[in-house]
């Protein structure tokens, strides 16, 4: 049977070319996204989960890169994209998919590269593809998709994953077309998992579901033809609303692509950036002003969090923090950072209450409808106000991060798990991953950031 016509085109999309300059935008993202992978799978709780899909230094399967821990593709790629997401520190697509594009993909793509000796360059033509697979399904069903309380990460995640891995496997058109439809089966998400465990965790099955169902695919697997679209498919009912016409995706990487500076909620960039420039003229303020998008706050958290979880989507929080400190980095938000009550230190809690949100009407949207930007009035004790305007998040195409910035992030990232030097050194060769002889040997070239012993070292 054919397929419905929106899904035929996306099947082709699976195997449409990438550019030599798409392949070389995605190199800093691959790299960045393995520095957050490690960085994850070194918080005990990527233990914990390796532990429940029964993951074992036993060779044969796929290997788990970061460690030295084996499993079927499925499980590793839910394991790559739990723990590339589980910090929030990954990347953020902001417009269209409205979703943060490298963990599931990058989760399916990691899990097949680390079975058999892809080049790197196919490797990379996984990414893109499965990167365009979440911005088209974003074109059709955002932004109703996200406002009717999906998390897109996860419910478009699964799309990404199974064209990343039928990018990978080969997979002919047809057969994409039936992987598509395979993953309906399996995609989901709420964003009310965001502050817990749940959220990173259903990025890593997004990861696992599209992978599986590419592979089932490859098998001979046959999905419904209305699993995706039509009166009773997956997309139409998460959205309510009728879907738009498919927009494919112009060149790698969107203009929504945002490289995460903070270890934080995407949503609390921008303030949380113009408070540290404010910051330097004014180091001690008594009371924090932030005006957001009107949307912003249905996305954060109110209250005083008790956990990272909570703490990344925490404005109050975020601003306190960068305000005492002058950084929001991973420290922010270790375990220790919090109890019962809140947050441990008495001053972070005590400027959290001096905190006030308001909306503004007036900061630019793109295509989500939604501005990403923020206002910031610092207020001194003697009554001082210094102001600031921040229309776009560090790390957007507006406001690129520089080299030095993502040097520092990723040697920030791979702090638990290797010397200073081995992560200069793995950098620089990660900035040039065609060097590689395959994508097995990049990936063989990470520290073991989770071992069998669950030593982070």
């Amino acid at each position: 049977m054919d397929a419905p016509a929106p899904l035929a085109s996306l099947a082709e999309l699976c195997a449409a070319p990438v550019t030599p300059a798409e392949r070389a935008a995605a190199v800093r993202p691959l790299a960045d996204t393995l520095g957050v992978m490690l960085a994850g799978l070194a918080d005990p709780r990527a233990a914990d989960l390796a532990a429940t899909l029964g993951l074992s230094a036993a060779p044969g399967r796929a290997r788990l890169p970061g460690s030295d821990l084996h499993g079927a593709a499925s499980d590793v790629a839910l394991m790559a994209g739990f723990a590339a997401h589980l910090l929030d520190f990954d990347d953020d697509e902001t417009e269209v998919a409205m979703a943060h594009l490298s963990a599931p993909v990058l989760g399916a793509a990691l899990a097949l590269a680390a079975r058999a000796e892809t080049p790197v360059a196919m490797l990379l033509d996984g990414y893109v593809t499965g990167c365009r697979m979440m911005l088209a399904l974003g074109s059709m069903a955002n932004p109703a998709l996200y406002r009717a309380g999906w998390h897109a990460t996860s419910a478009l995640g699964s799309f990404g994953a199974a064209a990343a891995a039928a990018r990978l496997l080969e997979l002919s058109p047809a057969q994409a077309a039936e992987a598509l439809g395979l993953a309906a089966s399996g995609a989901g998400g709420p964003r009310g998992a965001f502050g817990g465990e749940g959220k990173p965790l259903q990025v890593g099955l997004a990861a696992a579901n599209g992978l599986r169902a590419a592979e089932l695919a490859a098998a001979g697997w046959t999905a419904a033809p209305g699993a995706l679209f039509g009166a009773r498919g997956l997309l139409g009912r998460m959205t309510s609303d009728p879907l738009a016409p498919l927009c494919l995706p112009g060149a790698f990487p969107p203009p929504g692509f945002v490289t995460k500076l903070f270890p934080s909620c995407t949503a609390t960039h921008a303030a949380v950036a113009e408070l540290l420039a404010l910051r330097k003229e004014m180091a001690a303020p008594a009371e924090i002003l932030c005006a957001l998008d009107p949307f912003v706050p249905a996305i954060l958290i109110p209250g005083l969090p008790t956990s990272p979880e909570a703490a990344r989507f925490s404005l109050a929080y975020c601003l306190a923090v960068a305000a005492r400190t002058g950084a929001l980095g991973p420290e922010a938000f270790e375990a220790a950072a919090f109890d019962a009550d809140g947050p441990r230190v008495p001053e972070i809690r005590a400027l959290m209450a001096r905190v006030r949100v308001t909306a503004d009407e007036s900061l630019p949207r793109g295509p989500s409808g939604i501005a990403t930007g923020a206002v910031v009035t610092l207020t001194a004790p003697d009554g001082t106000r210094l102001t600031g305007r921040r229309e776009a998040a560090p790390g957007s195409a507006a406001a690129p991060l520089t080299d030095t910035q993502l040097a520092e992030k990723f040697a920030a990232c791979l702090a638990p798990v290797a010397r200073p030097s081995e992560v200069r050194a793995l950098w620089q060769r990660l900035l040039s991953p065609t060097d590689f002889p395959s994508a097995g040997a990049l990936l063989d070239a990470l520290p073991l950031a989770l071992t069998d012993r669950k030593d982070p070292r």
